[in-house]
């Protein structure tokens, strides 16, 4: 039986599949199965797959396109492993990436997930930027407030939680976002400050395809992590949220006026009663900090 289950769907990702399997199949940590789910591809992605003829491979194809989050699912349901370390078809797994968060979760039993930094390249593999996400779990928890501190295939969760939380179908496109917000109030999580991963950003990912429909559920997502907080929010104060969490910047905060209701919003979101009872003084000026400092990037 695998420890771990490399959880990869992948739909018409021909191009790149090849080089992140290998990506996969290169690590040193090798306790695991690859558990490919291919929704319903329409282009050579199988014939490429089963020329590898690797037995870690397990390799299934759904009858037709059942999208991202029933994909998943099905994944999940059908993992093997202890452990669930997520993978998309276009990306570069990096490092040591499978040891170092495995030993992490063993050694650190209160923890349901961990994710990793990571760096974004352009379509043709040249990299652009390097991500260094929040580590420790207290500025993670407090940050999910105001946005995805996790990048999705960088993270290894435990089987038995995710089984139990699974992903959901209403927030799609931010189905990560929505998991780990959930992951976060149930155990600790944290990211690991090394790169894991290389993130393939183009014109055609399933991200900036469907913008508008992420975009809605993610101001849904935030709406509802603000309710758990109970803070009272109107329209225009969620979409000053929202601003922050899609790191508008200065393109949005342009004024002073916009400025001013910027400082007001986090006066009353930092002052709410349950954010500073379960938030530590200094983290929460931290944070603050961080987000004034965000917008003048």
């Amino acid at each position: 039986m695998p420890q771990t289950t490399v959880l990869l769907p992948t739909y018409n990702c021909a191009k790149y599949i090849l080089e992140t399997v290998k990506s996969v199949l290169n690590q040193f940590y090798s306790n695991y199965e690859l558990l490919i789910i291919d929704d319903g591809s329409t282009d050579n992605t199988e014939e490429i797959l089963k020329a590898i003829g690797d037995e870690r491979i397990v390799y299934l194809k759904n009858p037709t396109n059942f999208g991202i989050v029933k994909t998943l699912n099905i994944g999940i349901k059908l993992a093997k492993g202890k452990y669930i370390a997520r993978m998309d078809a276009d990306d570069v797994m990096l490092g040591n990436r499978l040891q170092e968060q495995i030993d992490f979760l063993e050694s650190n039993p209160d923890y349901g997930m961990v994710g990793s930094w990571y760096q974004i390249m352009d379509v043709d593999g040249k990299i652009r930027n390097t991500l260094k996400t929040t580590s420790n779990h207290e500025d993670i928890k407090l940050g999910l407030l105001f946005g995805n501190q996790f990048a999705h295939p960088t993270v290894t969760m435990r089987t038995d939680l995710v089984r139990k939380l699974k992903y959901k179908q209403e927030f799609l496109y931010t189905e990560d976002y929505d998991l780990w917000c959930r992951i976060a109030e149930v155990s600790k999580v944290a990211n690991l400050p090394r790169i894991h991963l290389s993130y393939r950003w183009y014109a055609n990912n399933s991200c900036n395809r469907n913008q508008k429909k992420l975009k809605a559920n993610v101001v849904k997502l935030l709406s509802r992590e603000l309710d758990k907080y109970e803070i009272e929010h109107c329209t225009e104060e969620l979409m000053l949220h929202a601003a922050i969490c899609f790191s508008y910047g200065k393109r949005f905060f342009n004024n002073d006026k916009r400025l001013s209701e910027l400082n007001k919003w986090l006066d009353r979101v930092f002052a709410a009663p349950k954010v500073k009872a379960l938030h530590n003084h200094f983290g929460l000026i931290k944070c603050r900090h961080q987000i004034i400092a965000k917008i003048y990037l």
